[in-house]
């Protein structure tokens, strides 16, 4: 496992996006979510028994339950939930808001920690490359992506699915297509006081690597990393395509609109002149 630190590419703007995505979602975790996970119980695993119970409502209630889902209604309106039938029903939830609301809710500091610093690391690299409208939407699409992408693995669960990851899956996926020479400075197991630097490749490579072979117990949802990485690279090749100027400041975009045009050199004429006489 690598933990990035900072990669070596020079910003040309601020990451203003990424920046208030990490607000948003320091804001929630401190200001919505229950106590007890500011006070790291959930880190610790001293959780009471009524502060698990309120934690599992909470989750039940604005994070992304498949079964739910994939009927688009919540359980107490008829949706049927094949697994973890014993997780709480909540009612009036709204259901399809439910898959943008989970990708600001975190299980712990440690989960909020890592999911930012990734963001911090990779997004603001992309919103530098493509801009701060764009980024906003590689962000938000690909995290829609990869919670579906988790969904179409598990419909019949009603264990809710939170947390950052798809999304920033998706930054990771379009750093990959920007920038994967570019070095990365990294916390690599098992050297936790060694920072290393590494061509962004041999990080994210092997990440994606990790995620496919995650063993189905654990309680990660790699599908939904999986997911949102391959929809921020799809959406990056479009954004590339489709907007090849995203990104320049508008004196760069002024530079090369002044730029003069290449003449081809089959084209060129001479001016007509007199002859010359002997």
């Amino acid at each position: 496992m690598a933990v990035p630190l900072r990669d070596d590419s020079p910003r040309r703007h601020v990451p203003w996006v990424v920046l208030a995505l990490i607000g948003v979602n320091i804001a929630v975790f401190l200001l919505l979510q229950p106590a007890s996970l500011q006070r790291g119980e959930a880190d610790a695993g001293t959780l009471t028994e009524a502060s698990e119970r309120d934690l599992v409502e909470h989750f039940a209630a604005w994070g992304a339950v498949p079964c739910e889902i994939r009927s688009l209604e919540s359980r107490s309106d008829g949706a049927v939930c094949t697994e973890d039938a014993d997780r709480p029903i909540i009612d009036r939830k709204p259901v399809p808001a439910s898959i943008v609301t989970a990708m600001f809710l975190h299980g712990s500091l440690a989960h909020l920690a890592v999911n930012m610093l990734f963001l911090w690391v990779f997004g603001a690299a992309v919103e530098d490359r493509f801009g701060p409208g764009p980024f906003l939407g590689l962000y938000l699409v690909g995290g829609i992506i990869g919670t579906l992408t988790f969904v179409a693995f598990n419909t019949g669960s009603a264990a809710p699915l939170v947390g950052a990851s798809g999304a920033v899956s998706a930054a990771m996926g379009a750093y990959l297509l920007i920038g994967a020479r570019r070095r990365i400075l990294a916390f690599v197991a098992p050297l936790p006081l060694i920072a290393v630097t590494l061509p962004a490749w041999a990080l994210l490579g092997p990440y994606l690597v990790s995620q496919l072979v995650t063993p189905d117990d654990a309680a990660v949802a790699w599908q939904a990393h999986v997911g949102g990485m391959v929809a921020g690279f799809v959406i990056a090749v479009g954004l590339r395509f489709f907007i090849p100027e995203a990104g320049l400041t508008r004196r760069a975009r002024r530079q090369r609109a002044a730029a003069p045009t290449p003449v081809d050199p089959a084209t060129w004429t001479l001016p007509d002149r007199p002859p010359v006489e002997a």
